[in-house]
């Protein structure tokens, strides 16, 4: 994979900044948390949206796969949407610190930013196996290898997008003070496998289905945990490595289908790969 054009960090830069502008300007516009909260108030803070952004738009346009860039605007309305339609949070102080009464989901948006960052990267992976295997617009992908050729290499490349997911969602659940400390590193292995299996199938095979759950279990968990802070979380992390099992299980049952499918009416193409 070549490193970025000029022009291609040119236009990253810009989006980042317009991210950051898009984020602060609906925090002043909800006005649901304190200004002292907003982006723009610290380093810190503006930083991470920018970084947000930054990177979303960088992976798009240098390899022009869309999940990020479709993912971000999504998520963020999401988010948007959420304090809208919610009763104005009340603040108050406890022991030196602020607490909220309410949600608070643009800020959440904010403080959760590398977990959401790493999903839409296992979005893009999944969605480079897929065009690729099924020819869609696969001419128009750009600075990304040819489709892994041996175990090895799905391997690798599964294993990159799960491990990228598992240590952003670990980094996150240490940053919000998961006891026991010492179940983070197990944490890390199962929330990765629970993404690589999905990855490592539409990459190797095609196959739709592993993402398919993927999108229907983990997500909707992610979204609670990220926004809503709903309980289990840890507990539920703790479950994706024997999930990822089921994944792949299910990744077989397509496997196994779509060859007697191809058997029974003479084949069909997936595609280029």
């Amino acid at each position: 994979m070549s490193t970025p054009s000029l022009r291609t960090l040119l236009v990253a830069t810009i989006g980042g900044f317009a991210h950051l502008g898009v984020v602060e300007f609906l925090f002043r516009l909800l006005g649901h948390v304190p200004d002292s909260l907003w982006p723009l108030a610290s380093v810190e803070n503006a930083a991470f949206v920018f970084a947000f952004g930054f990177l979303v738009v960088l992976l798009t346009v240098h390899t022009r796969l869309l999940s990020p860039v479709v993912g971000l605007p999504a998520l963020l309305a999401w988010a948007t949407y959420r304090d809208v339609a919610s009763p104005t949070p009340v603040w108050s102080e406890l022991g030196g610190h602020l607490v909220v009464d309410g949600p608070v989901s643009l800020a959440r948006y904010v403080w959760t930013w590398e977990v959401w960052l790493a999903t839409f990267v296992v979005l893009a992976a999944v969605e480079y196996g897929l065009r690729h295997h099924y020819g869609v617009g696969d001419e128009r992908l750009r600075n990304l290898p040819p489709l892994p050729s041996s175990r090895r290499e799905v391997a690798l490349v599964a294993g990159a997008a799960g491990g990228t997911f598992g240590v952003a969602v670990v980094a996150w659940m240490a940053g919000i003070g998961v006891n026991p400390a010492g179940i983070l590193p197990l944490l890390a292995v199962t929330t990765g496998l629970a993404a690589a299996v999905p990855v490592g199938a539409a990459v190797a095979r095609g196959l739709v289905a592993p993402t398919a759950c993927f999108l229907a279990l983990v997500v909707p968990v992610l979204l609670g945990q990220t926004f809503a802070g709903s309980e289990g979380g840890p507990v539920f992390l703790l479950f994706l490595g024997p999930i990822a099992v089921g994944f792949a299980i299910v990744g077989l049952l397509e496997n196994v289908i779509r060859s007697r499918l191809s058997g029974r009416f003479g084949g069909f193409s997936e595609g280029p790969g």
